[in-house]
């Protein structure tokens, strides 16, 4: 089981906004970061994962720092906001190629796409918004990391495709850390809140 530690993790941007400190202590479950749009919430969760170099403050994944431990950042994967995928990969090419990026090959997400009704052939460019955003969390998946930080999972979904993501959360949330952030209470259990302030 893994776990994710911060401990008064902060960062600077160049205009003096500081956005932390972030305290967490996080082991399997559903855990959101709350707060109003602009206090910091996807900075801090491409601190945590070791995309952006903190001001102060320390993370460890399973006691490993991201920043500078390629076994960390192994067990953790980030689903941004917006796309990040190539729209010329179908939904297959592009969670086999991460997974193999992220050491596991052979891992195999077909079971997981089937039941999510994501076509595996579709090109991402001819997907739907929904279909995108499920293609997105089933190729932050590859690769079965301990830790997933998910930055707004259910932003601009339409309710069948929110009902599914939503699906896949719980799933997740009895053996991963999973960190979401929302500017809104979710419609899903959490197991605990982690509130930000604005600027």
């Amino acid at each position: 089981m893994s776990e994710l530690i911060a401990q008064e993790l902060t960062y600077r941007y160049p205009s003096g906004f500081t956005a932390g400190p972030l305290d967490l202590e996080l082991g399997p479950g559903l855990h959101l970061l709350l707060g109003p749009n602009g206090s910091g919430k996807t900075t801090l969760l491409r601190c945590l994962c070791g995309a952006h170099r903190r001001a102060r403050g320390a993370v460890t994944i399973d006691g490993l720092d991201p920043r500078i431990d390629p076994e960390a950042r192994r067990r953790i994967a980030l689903l941004s906001a917006e796309p990040e995928l190539p729209d010329v990969l179908t939904v297959d090419e592009a969670w086999s190629q991460l997974a193999a990026i992220r050491g596991a090959p052979l891992w195999d997400g077909a079971a997981l796409r089937r039941a999510l009704d994501v076509p595996g052939h579709l090109p991402l460019s001819h997907c739907s918004a929904g279909q995108r955003r499920l293609a997105e969390l089933l190729a932050a998946a590859a690769g079965d990391p301990g830790v997933l930080l998910l930055d707004e999972p259910l932003a601009n979904l339409d309710p069948g495709h929110l009902e599914r993501v939503c699906g896949l959360l719980l799933r997740w949330r009895s053996d991963r850390v999973v960190l979401m952030t929302s500017h809104t209470i979710p419609p899903v259990p959490l197991d605990s809140t982690v509130h930000l302030g604005g600027r």
